[in-house]
């Protein structure tokens, strides 16, 4: 079995403020990644739900339309072929079926709109989350860089793209 390498210790200060910062922003950067992950999830089943609901619409509104269309043929049929009182119980039920779609129609738009609203705001926060998670990686590639070329140029430019990454990030949290 292969010897496994040892983990190299940073020998200098240097060295272990930038291991430090970039172990920070990995930590910051996984709470940044995984709430940005579940706010995509969150909106695509918000989106679902709204679509659902919009489609619960429509089909409110054909049934109503379908109503309709019967009230209007019992308004064009001849009298003395059908039972006035049959004719005129069957358009009152249809009027009140109608009215209670209308009624539902806008409890469901009112579901739908709530839910694209929700879906939007989860996107927002999957946004945020996916900007500042770009300039924390960027940030630990820098950091990684600094360690090697030992310049505090590098270990500056990599710590403020990082903090810029985690308030943006974590600003998410804001929404």
């Amino acid at each position: 079995m292969a010897d496994t390498p040892e983990i190299p210790e940073a020998r200098d200060p240097f060295e272990r403020r930038v291991a430090v910062c970039i172990a920070i922003l990995a930590a910051l950067l996984a709470f940044v990644s995984m709430r940005g992950d579940n706010a995509k999830t969150d909106a695509g089943l918000r989106t679902t739900e709204a679509s659902n609901q919009w489609s619960f619409f429509q089909a409110k509104a054909i049934r109503e339309h379908t109503l309709g269309i019967e009230i209007n043929l019992l308004d064009a049929m001849n009298p003395s072929a059908l039972n006035v009182d049959v004719a005129t119980k069957l358009k009152a039920k249809a009027n009140e079926e109608i009215a209670r779609y209308k009624t539902e129609r806008d409890e469901i738009k009112a579901k739908a709109e709530a839910f694209t609203k929700e879906a939007g705001v989860f996107s927002a926060i999957n946004d945020r989350c996916d900007l500042g998670a770009l300039f924390m990686q960027i940030a630990i590639v820098i950091l990684s860089a600094a360690i090697l070329s030992r310049m505090n140029l590098m270990f500056y430019t990599g710590a403020a793209l990082g903090a810029a990454g985690a308030v943006t990030g974590l600003s998410s949290l804001l929404i």
